[in-house]
């Protein structure tokens, strides 16, 4: 099967090739290089001791390209800070797909990315500083190798399904097990967003099933958003549930952005132990920042971070950072 994922895409290349090439002669055929890098400097106070980190957290090297009005596709190489050693870094595959995309409908193959961390990563928008809460604490992937159906079918309501291995684009499929998704996403008033999905997928007597709610309200002068996620056997592991849910915001003010974020991770305590089965990565997230572009294509973040493990044995960990986004 995983065979099958990558080899369509790569054959779907060549045939819509062709039949662009037989469509309107007003469209031309064009693609771009895309490259963004995520660096930044930290200082880390912990229980009367100080640690300072220069770090290239992120670097992404991609090409889109548009065989046609309706046709596309999309690459992108991941490199990331293993956090193994210093300054040691291992890259990724982390999109390579085609799409075909016509009035309301799109449909797209192959490592691609997931529609519900797609907008979770959107509606955040400061992913250099860190991830949005659905993938900052493993409720989900930003990409997979499989299917993405999405349909607008009025202009307050849209629907997306997919369809993938279930193991991420770090990881080649190792078994048969999928995870199958859906989402909804509502307009009901001006200004806000309200987003349902859900996913499930099954091994071995465990289903793990994730839920996730997401509302958003923006204007021109700010933006506020919340999400609770709840996912039911982690990791495909009988019994070990947790959630958690997310509160941001941003202030646009004239030549800065506020930005904000209060995160809560919590996980249940399995029958038979003492402790909550991921206690010690369960705990309380504090964000507080300012956003600044002195030119187009960068952007600085100084902020402040905070993290209240819920492990009363840890102690509280402070971070004055310095983040930057470099997009070529």
């Amino acid at each position: 099967m995983k065979r099958i994922f990558i080899l369509f895409p790569l054959a779907a290349v060549f045939l819509f090739s062709e039949i662009s090439a037989q469509e309107g002669s007003e469209f031309k055929p064009g693609g771009k290089v895309e490259v963004r890098i995520f660096t930044n400097f930290t200082s880390s106070f912990s229980d009367g001791k100080n640690f300072n980190n220069f770090n290239v957290g992120r670097a992404y090297l991609g090409y889109s390209y548009n065989f046609s009005e309706n046709f596309s596709g999309k690459i992108t190489y991941d490199v990331g800070n293993t956090g193994a050693s210093k300054n040691q870094f291992s890259g990724f595959l982390k999109f390579a797909y085609l799409q075909y995309k016509k009035d309301n409908f799109s449909i797209m193959g192959g490592m691609i990315p997931l529609y519900h961390y797609s907008l979770t990563d959107a509606e955040w928008g400061y992913r250099y500083i860190l991830n949005p809460f659905h993938s900052e604490y493993g409720f989900g992937t930003p990409a997979d190798l499989g299917l993405g159906m999405e349909y607008k079918f009025a202009s307050w309501v849209n629907a997306d399904l997919i369809l993938v291995n279930g193991e991420s684009f770090k990881m080649a499929e190792s078994d048969s097990t999928f995870k199958a998704g859906a989402g909804l996403k509502l307009f009901p008033v001006k200004n806000l967003m309200i987003r349902g999905y859900f996913d499930t997928m099954k091994r071995d007597g465990a289903n793990q099933q994730t839920t996730e709610a997401l509302a958003v309200y923006e204007n021109s002068r700010f933006k506020l958003s919340a999400a609770y996620s709840f996912q039911k056997d982690h990791a495909l592991v009988k019994g070990n549930d947790y959630s958690g849910y997310t509160v941001n915001g941003s202030l646009y003010l004239k030549n800065v952005t506020l930005i904000g974020r209060y995160d809560l991770l919590e996980s249940v305590v399995p029958d038979g132990v003492l402790n909550a089965w991921n206690l010690g990565k369960d705990g309380q997230f504090f964000l507080a920042g300012i956003e600044f572009a002195p030119v187009k294509g960068v952007k600085i973040a100084p902020n402040y971070q905070g993290w209240k493990p819920a492990d009363d044995r840890k102690p509280f960990v402070s971070r004055v950072s310095l983040h930057v986004d470099i997009k070529i």
